[in-house]
């Protein structure tokens, strides 16, 4: 349950992201996909200098948290989170470029983590998870030590 009165943006992390996130990945690998995309995004807005409900951005915060909190093997890949995020925030699938599974499956099929499969990226639940958990780590750290320091990140997010 989220926490009563108001959250920042790092509050708004670790309840939602880092604890209710963890909950559903293991159990609903599918519906994570959408969740990780949105909280991709999420994390690219806490690193720019605009306002969460700054228009025009989507693409450009995704690739700049890629780029910034996510591992290098990621880099490459880029512009299929857009597909990820996008696909997700409008039909609630994938784009095109992506094939998604999680750890028990992806074996059978012959998939990995970040690899190619007949031109389509594999993003495996678990392992993207992990990833995304590490960024939301990064970005906290960040917040902390004032290296990310703009308004928005001390003021509420989230009134519940």
């Amino acid at each position: 349950m989220l926490k009563r009165g108001g959250m920042n943006p790092k509050e708004f992390i670790r309840q939602v992201f880092l604890d209710e996130y963890s909950h559903i990945v293991p159990k609903y690998a599918y519906i994570s996909f959408a969740l990780i995309g949105l909280g991709v995004e999420f994390l690219g807005a806490c690193l720019d200098p605009y306002e969460f409900s700054e228009n025009g951005l989507s693409g450009a915060r995704v690739r700049n948290a890629i780029q910034t909190l996510f591992p290098t093997s990621y880099h490459p890949f880029i512009g299929h989170f857009n597909d990820l995020r996008n696909g997700f925030a409008h039909q609630f699938r994938p784009g095109k470029t992506l094939e998604l599974s999680q750890r028990s499956e992806a074996p059978g099929k012959g998939w990995q983590h970040l690899k190619t499969s007949d031109g389509r990226v594999c993003l495996i639940a678990e392992n993207l998870y992990e990833d995304f958990e590490k960024a939301c780590h990064a970005v906290i750290t960040r917040i902390d030590n004032g290296q990310l320091s703009h308004p928005k990140l001390t003021k509420p997010y989230l009134r519940v």
